[in-house]
Order: C-alpha cells, then structure tokens, then sequence
C-alpha cells in the first residue's frame, strides 16, 4: 500500500504545471531558421546543413576527408530534449549507422549523452528512408545539439536528417562561489509534511561541497552534499528516546561528479519510502526509524549554512558551482532568490549565472588517437605540463623526439603512475617514476621539465609528489610533441613508441612554457589530431551504479567495466551464475556421499550461499542446518502475560536463507521439543510430569493442538505459555524430567 501510495503522489506531483513532461513532445528542428543547422563542412550546396531536417528533400553531408564531422543545432534558447531521431538523406545511399549525441549550453564545452549501462554509442539507420527514433531514458535540458557520426553505409557517405522531441524550458541559475549560501524560509514557521519532493540541478569541477540542508528540532533532518565527487543523501524523519530504532538513512549515489557537466537530482518521500534520482537512475528504499513525517524548522539552505546553523552542523564545505531550479515541493526557490523575494537570506555574492572557467578537455577515445603540436626547436630545456582524467592503468601520456639526433622523452601511465622515460644513444637509459593511483578519474596535474644533467617532475603541486633526478643528460628541444599516442606509420612521423593509446581527458597543454591554443589545433592551423574530440570528456563511472551482483567488485577501464566474483560464490561477468548447487539433492544427484556442502537454494538471486550438513541416502538426501539450541534451555517464571521467548539462530545462514531452502524443498522439519513439570496443561491432569511434546512445522505459525501446550512459532522465535518451569530442548538434548 505503501508503495502504490508513492506512485499516486509521484504522478499527481508530475502532472503539475512546470514540473511534468506530459506533452513535452514537440518536434523542435523543422520550425528553426536555417542560420540554426551548422556543421563542421558539407559536400555541396543541396548537402548543406539547413536540408538536414525530417523528411526534407535532401540531407546534411560533410565534405569527404573532413577528419572531425559533426552536425550542430542552435534551439536559440534552452530545450528540455526528450527524444531523437535521424533519417538517412533522400534517395539516396547515404546514411549514418552509429552516432554519438552531445550537448551543451555553449558550443564552446559539451557533454555526451549516456544511455543505461554507459553507452555514449547511438544506433542509426539501416536505410535513407526509414525514421529510428530513441526515446531517451533521462530527459536532459540544452540549447545547442551537435550529432557526431561515427559510422555510415559503406556503400555510400554520411547522410543524416535529424529531429529532436522536446519543449522549452525555463533556467533559473544561481552561482556559489564557495563563500556564499542562501537560505529559504518557510512561509508558516515550520514545514510538517507526509511527503515531499526537492529537485535542482547543478554543476561543479569540486569533490566536496553541501548543496542544500535544513532541519527540526526533534532530530529530524535531509541533507544532501558532494563527498568525493558522490552524491549523499542523508535524511532523518526524527528520533526519540522511546523509540529503539535509530532515524538516520544515507544514501550514495553516482560517481565523478565534478566534471562540470549537469547532474539532475530529485528526492521524493511519502512516509519512509524515498525515490533517490541521478541523471535518470532511481534508487528506491526505506527510511530508518518509525516516524512517518518530516518536521523541519524556519528555513533551508542552498550552497552552505547561513548565520548560526553552523553551529549545529559539523563542518562542510560550502558548494562551489552552478545549481539550476531548485524545487522544494512546487516552490522553485531559485526563482525567488532571482526575484530577491523576502522569504530568501543572501550570504556573500551569489550571482544569478554560471561564472565558473569553461573547461576546454580533449577527449581521446580511439584505438589509434594522437594529439601533435609544434614546439620549438633545439632550446637546452625542456617543459611540459598538462591535465588528465582516466580510468586505464597505461597509456602514453606523451611522447617527443629530442633535437640533433640526441634521442626521445616518453611519459607513459603504468600501473597508476606516471613512468618518465629519457633514452640517449650511447647512454643508459633514464627511466622513473611519480605519482600513486592516478587512474581513479579525477583530474590530476603533471609538469615535467628536463635540462642539462636534471629532470624533474611533479603530479598536483602536492608535497612530497615531486621527484628530481640528477644524471648525465644532454637535452635540445625537438620539432614536435605527440599526446595521447603516435601516429602511423612510425617512420613518417617520428613517434616511435611502442606504448598503447591513452585513453581519457587532457586539458591546459602547455609546450616549452607556451599554452597551445586548441581553437588552432581544432581547425588544423596548429599541429595535428586524429581520433579525438575538443570541448568535451567522455568520462563517466561505469561501477556507480555497480552492476556486478553479490557484492562482487567492480573495476573499470575507459570504456568498460570487470567485475571480480572471488569469495562471493559466484561468476560470470556480473557474478551472476552460481559456483554451488542449489540443494543437497543435487549433490546426491553427482554422486556425492554425505559431508558438509555449500548450497544457494536461490540460485542466482540476492541470498548468499551457506553450508549445510548434506545427509545423502540412497533415494533422497536430508539437507541439516544446525543452530544455536542443541543443549536444554532451562526456564523459570513463565507466565501468560510474560512467555518466554525462544530465539533459534541458525548457523552460518539467516532466516532469509533458511525460509528460501524450506520453500524449495519437498518436506521441511524443524524439531523444537519442550516439558513442563508439575503444571496443569490444557485438558490434563495435574500431577506430576505434565508433558511432554514434540512437534515438526513447516515453517508457518501453528498450534500444537488442544492437548499440547500452546505454541506459536515466527520466523526463529518460539513463544512457550506454561506457568510452571519449562525445559527447552532439541533432538540431541534428552528432556529433563526433574525441573
């Protein structure tokens, strides 16, 4: 009930006016003016951009050879995109087959697009005519579309219609600078609610930061922050000394966050059952505790605390980034703080749109991706410095030929460290090493510079991060710098590494104390690039939500994710499929005499697998679980009012366990044998041993009967009434007939 009671909310919530997507599904490519559809070439004037629209009467096609192309969309303000769709170009045999969307605020920093499981790789068309349109999983909001093919009809060359499904959407932006906040008071005083809704957007290049708070004074609480770049939740609906069960609930969710990209979030609650959403994924749980309602006092913060809230919060930082519609159970608190409503307290400078540095990443993401730019020639010192983000172990991070003939420079990721590598003919070479764990998707900062008889190199500017080596060098600058990987052939471009690709994000290339200037390289006046995007990263956390199943640990690469299923009694690539058989039956079944066995009675469900005494017969085999009670349990004072109370705890298996292998077996016997002494039962009489009795149950709550004395028992607990002493037993304790 509880549930269905959620989706009720959940849907009457969504139908309100600026909150639901229901008819949030026009076509938005076919009304916009030409000057709207750009691309990075086309291939004559009836291939140009403005005929890449649904249906039209030709297409969009880049010129041939144009090594980068892609289609761009100005929606002339920002859309919320619901759907694509694409079309080969008109009677003809040109059409994309694979694509990747990307999207963004400004054409100058975008953002791919991940459908569920992590797949940036958009399916296409399989002929001109046909229209395949993607219903996307998540709903994301932007004015500026760019489609990048990715693969085409080998029979012809890229053709593309597209359209794009939305409805315009109304930004308010608040910008924190990580000295500022705002809080919002209630209108009443208070807020006592059933159910509530928070949902905002926000975007952020920092690990730790609190995006929004409040509290009551009866212990009840929701605060959501940034903690190394994942989101929590924490939520409390109240506490109180009569209640044994704690109120405290967190939640994690996502990965990598602060990647300056747009991150939808939204919390629903009705009651304790909460709806927890990232960018699309829902988690769905229930609040610790008893209480139902959440009281929270006077006001909320966004961004920080304000005044003296701080006092009653351990420290956090305060959020630095942009937040976008900030909805707190219809009430969009952003536009109030725009509209400098009376019910918001401003503390600092906060500013009303996105002022952080727009990031300009490559992203490299090929088999054979390579990023050369010009240095300058035959100088005595060497320096470079640049950012990256990966997942992978290795990669070449840089690669470049010293002058005169004198030999190369190679900085290469090995096993998380960035390795130096300077090799000199008639010299040893010069080979170490600096940094730990530097494939764990954050951004991290190299700078390396190589002289006479020195080198050095430093990772994040940390202590302690930098190495300096002293040893017989001869160094003059060469003529270019390759990074990411090496061209090929080798002999024509002078890279001669044996080094796989990297794969990942650079970003603030910088060349014998020059920042290279990547409008340039983009346009191909500046040095060369293949296999590479510019203004965007592809990264993600394809371990978050973690999809290896039963605990099994994820590990990831660029582009994919390895689940390891040691010690969880599974396997397979999600460790999915059992290690063990599911009963004793199926051991007696492969020839196995009785012994301990380790059985998972529901196959490849949530419940771990456990060991059982396997008692393997001829025609069938008894499956035993021990427990807790083999010895008597002696009982004094037991009265109607205040029974004892049994607790059988079985061992290395819980009850959950236990019920899935009564269910799938044939028979089930649990024997609980008990005695009262000197105690009148139920329609006996009242001398001496009153009785004894023993029982087999199913596992479902029963009665022993009129004779019996009263027995009840739930899940694990049995609950004996005798008002007289009572002698717990179990089938290899002998009862006691002397109390």
């Amino acid at each position: 009930m509880g549930f269905w009671l959620l989706c009720v909310l959940l849907a009457a919530v969504s139908g309100a006016r600026g909150w639901g997507y229901y008819g949030c599904d026009e076509e938005l490519v076919g009304p916009l003016y030409y000057r709207s559809l750009g691309a990075s070439s086309y291939y004559g004037f009836f291939t140009a951009p403005r005929f890449a629209r649904l249906h039209g009467i030709s297409g969009w096609s880049p010129r041939i050879g144009d090594p980068n192309p892609w289609l761009q969309i100005d929606l002339m303000k920002k859309h919320r995109i619901r759907a694509v769709a694409t079309q080969g170009s008109f009677n003809s045999w040109d059409w994309v087959t694979r694509y990747m969307l990307l999207y963004g605020d400004r054409v100058d920093s975008w953002t791919p697009f991940y459908q569920q499981g992590h797949n940036a790789t958009f399916f296409g068309n399989v002929n001109e005519s046909a229209v395949v349109r993607h219903d996307l999983h998540y709903h994301f909001t932007a004015r500026y579309i760019r489609i990048v093919p990715l693969a085409w009809n080998p029979r012809g060359k890229i053709g593309l219609r597209l359209g794009l499904y939305g409805c315009p959407y109304k930004s308010d932006v608040l910008y924190f600078d990580g000295d500022d906040a705002i809080s919002y008071r209630f209108p009443r005083g208070a807020s006592r609610s059933l159910w509530d809704v928070f949902a905002f957007s926000f975007k952020t290049e920092e690990k730790d930061g609190l995006l929004l708070h409040a509290e009551g004074a009866q212990g009840d609480y929701v605060t959501l922050e940034l903690k190394g770049a994942h989101l929590l939740l924490h939520m409390s609906l109240g506490s109180s000394p009569i209640q044994p069960r704690p109120g405290h609930t967190t939640v994690s969710a996502g990965g990598v966050l602060n990647d300056q990209h747009w991150h939808y979030v939204r919390v629903d609650r009705y009651g304790r059952h909460t709806n927890f959403t990232l960018d699309g994924y829902v988690q769905r749980f229930i609040l610790n505790g008893d209480f139902e309602r959440l009281n929270l006092d006077n006001e909320m913060f966004i961004g920080g605390l304000v005044g003296a809230a701080r006092k009653n919060l351990a420290y956090r930082h305060n959020f630095r980034g942009c937040m976008e519609n900030i909805i707190f159970n219809r009430v969009n608190i952003a536009d109030l703080a725009v509209q400098r409503s009376s019910r918001i307290t401003f503390e600092g400078k906060v500013a009303f749109r996105c002022l952080d540095p727009v990031p300009h990443p490559v992203n490299f993401g090929g088999p054979h991706n390579f990023l050369q730019v010009p240095g300058f020639p035959r100088r005595g010192r060497l320096a470079v410095s640049f950012r990256f983000r990966t997942w992978d172990l290795t990669g070449l991070l840089l690669y470049s030929k010293l002058g005169d003939g004198l030999g190369h420079v190679e900085l290469m990721l090995s096993e998380g460290q960035v390795n130096v590598s300077i090799a000199q003919s008639g010299r040893k070479k010069l080979q170490f090493a600096a940094g730990y764990r530097l494939n764990d998707g954050f951004w991290h900062e190299v700078n390396f510079a190589a002289q006479e008889n020195h080198a050095v190199i430093s990772i994040d500017d940390v202590e302690g991060a930098e190495v300096r080596v002293s040893y017989p060098l001869l160094i003059r600058t060469g003529t270019s710098y390759f990074f990411g990987g090496c061209p090929k052939p080798a002999s024509r471009w002078g890279c001669h590494s044996n080094q796989t690709a990297f794969h990942g994000c650079m970003e603030l290339f910088k060349v014998d104390g020059q920042l290279v200037n990547l409008t340039l390289v983009e346009g191909r006046r500046l040095g060369y690039f293949a296999e590479v995007l510019f203004d965007t990263c592809g990264i993600t956390d394809r371990c978050n939500p973690n999809m290896c199943e039963h605990d099994g640990r994820c590990y990831q690469s660029w582009d994919d994710f390895i689940c390891y299923c040691e010690l969880t009694g599974y396997k397979g690539e999600t460790c999915h499929e059992p290690l063990y058989k599911e009963s004793c039956e199926a051991y007696r079944l492969s020839g196995k005499t009785s012994g301990n066995f380790t059985i998972d009675p529901d196959g490849s469900g949530p419940l771990k697998p456990f060991v059982v005494y396997c008692d393997i017969r001829e025609k069938k085999a008894w499956t035993v679980v021990r427990h807790d009670r083999l010895w008597t349990t002696r009982v004094t004072g037991s009265s109607m009012d205040r029974p004892f109370l049994g607790a059988v705890q079985y061992w290395n298996a819980s009850w959950e366990e236990v019920s899935a292998l009564a269910n799938a077996s044939q028979h089930c016997e649990q024997w609980i044998e008990f005695s009262c002494y000197n105690s009148r039962l139920l329609n006996t009489a009242a001398s001496g041993l009153a009785g004894t009795r023993s029982s087999t149950s199913t596992g479902e709550a029963r009665s022993l009967g009129s004779s019996a004395v009263p027995a009840v028992w739930t899940g694990a607990v049995w609950t004996l009434l005798c008002s007289a002493t009572v002698t717990l037993t179990s089938p290899s304790g002998e009862p006691t007939g002397d109390c």
